[in-house]
């Protein structure tokens, strides 16, 4: 047994994995301290884990940020990830810094897993005056973004004959780091204002190499293969989707009998406040096919549907995946990472419709490996649903694709290869 602080940004993209993490290490044995915003005290109580908050500009409310980016109007790509980046990881960086040293300063005995994006111990190993933990690990809910001679975060670069496609991927990673220039140039004015003796290079790379060891959640075969990937990275596999703890099956869930394909359609946790933009137009897009379709809401209000639900759909504001991919043929989804390796693990095609944070490069991943389809859109179609939806349910190719790379998965265990990587 040793003693953890779990820390992550009060996000849920990047909190959830964390506190699912946290809570098989306790299990394990472990001590755990989960650091993070106050939004989720009463989470990670629920879950048996001491609750450490976070303060001033790091605890804030993200749900509120999304609300106020997007009033911003900020077009998808690098003028919004750098507005993401700017606000929810790097200006809360000093508070982060100040509450994961007082936990440090109590007992400096303790080992530190921390999201990638949370930022915390970054300036103790630029300079500033502090402790280090025992040992760093990052944990990365998001694909690769490590510039690399093989790929680029969006994958190989095409190249025509003749042409170097390594000097090819040097200069898309090269572009893309560029486009976060904004992101690092605050960071180091934030790390020159703490006091720091070094300056970040590139902000990209840097959130995977700045810790002792970082494990990315994701396998080979989802990932864009790189054959210079630094040794203290390691894919270390997904978290499969949950089982049910307290959750009763809707009077609905005997039509789930494998009578006809069940497709799963959903906007995730985050971006369902528009629900007309995917779950709305598959539910009209979907209505004349011989499929159950289940809109999984992630807690947002069926009423906001605002259309009449077909007589081949089910709709719900929560479903347990747990208990739902198992019944499914087909994933329908924004693009969540998370949502993506659940579906993927339990032998599902996915279907993306997403612009915003990671949802592109994962949709690239997707399509590059033959397990899906990428819309290219967040707004899709009705008809290109239809047609998406009917060409995967007879595509023998990529169920053979998925399924094989489902036993990828299973070769994983993401808590104990993290747990190893702690405790190397």
């Amino acid at each position: 047994m040793v003693k953890m602080i779990v820390a992550a940004p009060p996000i849920p993209g990047e909190f959830g994995p964390l506190l699912r993490l946290a809570r098989a290490l306790a299990a394990r044995g472990h001590r755990i301290t989960f650091l993070t915003g106050s939004v989720y005290r009463e989470q990670v109580e629920s879950a048996g884990l001491h609750f450490a908050p976070l303060g001033g500009a790091a605890d804030y409310d993200f749900q509120q940020f999304v609300a106020e980016r997007a009033t911003a109007g900020l077009a998808p790509g690098p003028e919004q990830l750098n507005f993401d980046w700017i606000h929810n990881f790097v200006n809360p960086m000093p508070e982060q810094h100040a509450a994961l040293q007082r936990l440090l300063e109590q007992d400096p005995d303790q080992y530190l897993i921390s999201n990638v994006f949370f930022l915390g111990a970054v300036p103790v190993k630029y300079g500033v005056p502090g402790r280090l933990p025992v040992r760093w690990v990052g944990v990365s809910v998001v694909g690769l973004a490590v510039s690399s001679d093989d790929s680029s975060f969006f994958g190989p670069v095409p190249v025509e004959a003749g042409h170097d496609p390594k000097a090819a991927n040097r200069a898309a990673n090269a572009q893309f780091n560029e486009a976060f220039a904004p992101t690092r140039e605050r960071l180091n004015a934030v790390l020159r204002e703490m006091g720091a003796a070094a300056e970040v290079e590139g902000f990209v790379d840097f959130v995977y190499t700045v810790p002792d060891a970082t494990a990315v959640l994701t396998v080979p075969g989802f990932e864009f293969h790189r054959s210079d990937l630094p040794r203290t990275i390691e894919l270390v596999g997904a978290f499969p989707a949950e089982p049910a703890r307290r959750w009763d099956h809707p009077y609905w869930w005997p039509v789930l009998d494998g009578s006809r394909p069940v497709v799963v359609v959903t906007q995730g946790t985050l971006a369902n406040d528009d629900l007309s933009q995917l779950v709305g137009q598959a539910l009209i897009g979907l209505a004349d096919l011989d499929v159950t379709v289940v809109a999984a809401l992630g807690g947002a209000d069926p009423e906001a549907l605002a259309l009449d639900v077909p007589a081949n759909a089910r709709v719900a504001t929560y479903v347990p995946f747990g208990e739902l991919l198992p019944k499914a043929d087909l994933l329908i989804t924004n693009g969540g990472a998370s949502g993506i390796h659940e579906a993927l693990s339990s032998g599902l095609p996915v279907i993306i419709a997403g612009e915003t944070e990671d949802k592109p490069a994962n949709a690239a991943r997707l399509a590059y490996h033959g397990l899906g389809i990428d819309l290219g859109t967040a707004t899709p179609t009705p008809q290109a649903i239809a047609e998406a939806t009917a060409s995967l349910l007879a595509d023998a190719q990529v169920k053979q694709n998925v399924d094989q790379l489902a036993k990828v998965y299973a070769e994983h265990d993401p808590v104990a290869e993290i747990e190893r990587l702690v405790l190397s």
